[in-house]
């Protein structure tokens, strides 16, 4: 839809008699965009780019430093007509080039007024760049004259031979990681253990250096590949989270006339994290597990992989995906765009001004509309999980960056918004729907926030564990003869599952009968001779050998093990069971129900306060390894005490679990703090197996989002300070 333009504007004598013209050292580039031509200027001095249309250019064309605005104008106006730029345009676009330092030009004080914004960028650079806490960047050094050096070497990395050797590397690291998931799989866990961050950060800033420098030598080759330069003239840290994160400027690759050039040096950091990768893998691969190589690759194959797959390959956060999809769609500044298009939507059909400008063209409403909710959306998330991760364990520096974030991500707006519906002269017609649209708005989202229930839910890991359960132990020393298969079909009550014998006491059975019968024959010979005191001693003796023969069988019976109870037997020793020697006490496996089990689940005192007073008793249960796996359960019991011992090691966080553990415990069984044990009892036991890990989810009484999210605030603040 074509929307009118005033050709005029009520500034335009102030900047019809002056005459500017580009700076000497600005270089223009054509480009094709979405099958129009373009031109990036482009200033080697200080790398300051600018993208504007043929009839803009046309008019830049003609400002020599002689000829004045307004005489340029009008001859754009006889060549071009309807397409030439309205004055109102123009003085926009002197504004922007001259912000950006790309315009040379005497300024009168009214014209200086009008659209000196230099001093003024600079500033919001380093305000922004101080201001900008989780994300500040601080550069270090240049490293123009490095890339120069060696930009003949690697350059060639970036060539189809160097796409086809990372390429290699990359499928043979995969191919060896085959035949290692479960390893590959269970070693993350360790990845973020005390003992291995240093080692861990170590890894990532070698590899983020190559990272940054595949930008550079990519930019550096296809500008000398051009003729276009390829300068990158800043190189420094960029604190993350208030971690030092390796960063390069290579900016000069947009005015790069092939997108797939563009494409390229975007996607030149994850090629040569993605073929560190693969020698990474194989390196892994190769080494014995637990020495420090094995450790260094592994760290290094978690980086250049999870890290560069979850952020820089991530087209919603300004990292290399942002550029290659803004290159790919051809939609520079989409991210800007993105934004202004929503703004265009809000005042053409919220506010009906009917001459808003709309910054998309036909083909990119809908990339500009999903970027825009899909971008803003991730971001805050983003933004929440790190002032909370950060909260969680330095609760005071999270509460400032909460701060901060409700000041800039809500407050600014927010007052940015109502002295533009106060002031703004382009809602001069339509101010009073504006301000009642938005004044609607913000009542529905605060109703919506503050009073209508939403549903609520408690989340708790826990384990699934059979009710009746025995352990079996050898209850004599002995040699196994026979053992039952495991695990065996459900064993009925009495059934034999492990048959031992013992020579020491099948000899020590025979050596009693036969002083029994050696005893018996002396006492008759007693009685024979009236031996009456002789005789007695005799009884008693054959009494004590009775005994000792009662216990020695019992022993010898003991060696054949019978179910306790009808069940499953289990026992991981079974392949080294039969012709083994076992000691009395030591461990042969386990007889369980598994047809009836029950899941104990871990909540903290304040998630056990709620579920003992809100909690409905049915919940939902989910195995975290299958989330497919899901079934329903009841809550029996909530403990009334605390306790420190978990149910099973793998609900520690070093396990995999949600439970924080006690560093002075090697086992992994001590919490950190004190929990309460939700035993649940499931509506369907044939769901799970024993020892499988599972997410419960207990349903709370409808309540607000706001008041949800206040509870969340408050707990993160109980634990933190333990009240």
């Amino acid at each position: 839809m074509t929307h009118l333009k005033p050709t005029f504007s009520e500034s335009w004598h102030k900047v019809a008699g002056l005459s500017p013209r580009l700076r000497t050292t600005v270089h223009v580039y054509r480009q094709q965009f979405r099958g129009r031509t373009w031109h990036v200027a482009r200033d080697a001095a200080n790398n300051q780019h600018f993208r504007f249309s043929v009839p803009g250019y046309f008019f830049l064309a003609l400002l020599d430093g002689r000829r004045t605005v307004a005489d340029a104008w009008t001859l754009s106006n006889d060549r071009l007509g309807d397409d030439a730029p309205t004055q109102n345009e123009v003085i926009q676009l002197l504004g922007q080039l001259y912000a950006s330092n790309l315009l040379y030009c005497e300024l009168p004080g009214d014209s200086e007024q009008l659209f000196n914004r230099y001093r003024k960028r600079i500033h919001r650079e380093i305000k922004g760049r101080l201001s900008s806490i989780l994300f500040a960047k601080i550069p270090l050094l240049n490293p123009d004259h490095i890339l120069n050096r060696w930009v003949w070497l690697f350059g060639c990395a970036f060539t189809w031979y160097g796409a086809a050797a990372a390429t290699v590397l990359l499928t043979f690291g995969l191919a060896g990681l085959a035949g290692h998931g479960d390893a590959l799989f269970s070693g993350a866990s360790g990845v973020l253990s005390q003992d291995n961050l240093p080692w861990l950060y170590l890894c990532f800033v070698l590899t983020k250096v190559l990272h940054e420098f595949g930008h550079g030598f990519a930019c550096k080759r296809f500008g000398r590949q051009n003729g276009t330069g390829g300068d990158v003239h800043e190189m420094g840290i960029m604190l993350l989270v208030f971690t030092p994160v390796p960063y390069v400027d290579a900016s000069s690759a947009w005015s790069f006339r092939s997108k797939w050039q563009r494409i390229v040096v975007g996607a030149a950091g994850m090629l040569v994290e993605f073929a560190i990768a693969g020698v990474a893998a194989l390196v892994w691969v190769n080494t014995p597990q637990g020495t420090l190589t094995s450790a260094l690759a592994y760290n290094v194959l978690f980086i250049s992989g999870a890290s560069t797959l979850l952020f820089n390959a991530n087209p919603l956060l300004r990292y290399d995906g942002y550029y290659i999809l803004s290159d790919a769609l051809e939609i520079p500044n989409l991210a800007s765009r993105s934004r202004q298009y929503i703004y265009y939507l809000v005042k053409r059909y919220a506010w009906g001004i009917k001459t808003a400008v709309n910054p998309a063209s036909a083909r990119e409403h809908g990339w500009l509309f999903v970027y825009a909710i899909a971008s803003t959306v991730y971001r805050t998330m983003v933004a929440i999980a790190i002032i909370w991760f950060i909260a969680d364990k330095f609760f005071f520096i999270g509460a400032i960056l909460a701060v901060g974030a409700v000041v800039t991500m809500m407050l600014v707006p927010i007052l940015n918004l109502i002295r533009y519906l106060v002031t703004s002269n382009e809602l001069a017609r339509v101010r009073r729907r504006a301000v009642g649209t938005m004044g609607a708005t913000v009542a529905g989202a605060a109703s919506g926030l503050c009073l209508i229930p939403v549903p609520d839910h408690l989340r708790a890991d826990g384990v699934v564990e059979p009710r009746q359960i025995a352990l079996i132990h050898a209850r004599a020393d002995g040699f196994v003869r026979h053992v039952a298969p495991s695990v065996s079909p459900t064993t009925p009550l009495g059934a034999a599952i492990v048959d031992a014998d013992s020579p020491r006491l099948t000899a020590e059975l025979d050596r009693l009968a036969a002083d029994k019968r050696a005893t018996e024959i002396r006492g008759q010979w007693a009685v024979r001779e009236r031996d009456v005191a002789a005789a007695q001693v005799f009884e008693e003796q054959i009494a004590a050998l009775d005994d000792q023969i009662i216990r020695t069988r019992k022993q010898l019976a003991s060696l054949e093990i019978h179910a306790p109870f009808a069940g499953t037997w289990i026992s991981p020793k079974i392949e080294n069971l039969v012709g083994a020697y076992l000691r009395r006490g030591e461990s042969i496996g386990m007889v369980a129900d598994l047809s009836d089990a029950r899941i104990r689940a871990t909540a903290d005192q304040f998630a056990a306060a709620i579920l003992v007073t809100e909690a409905h008793p049915e919940v939902e249960i989910r195995a975290r390894s299958h989330p497919d796996l899901q079934s329903t359960g009841t809550i029996a019991e909530i403990s009334p005490a605390a306790q420190e011992q978990l149910p099973a090691r793998s609900l520690g966080v070093f396990a995999g679990g949600g439970v924080e553990t006690s560093a002075e415990d090697p086992s992994g069984r001590i919490a950190a703090t004190p929990y309460f044990e939700v035993r649940i009892d499931p509506a369907d036991a044939q769901v799970f197996y024993p020892g499988q890990r599972v997410v419960v989810r207990f349903t709370l009484p409808a309540k607000p989002l706001a008041w949800q999210w206040w509870r969340s605030i408050e707990q993160l603040v109980q634990r933190r300070f333990r009240i």
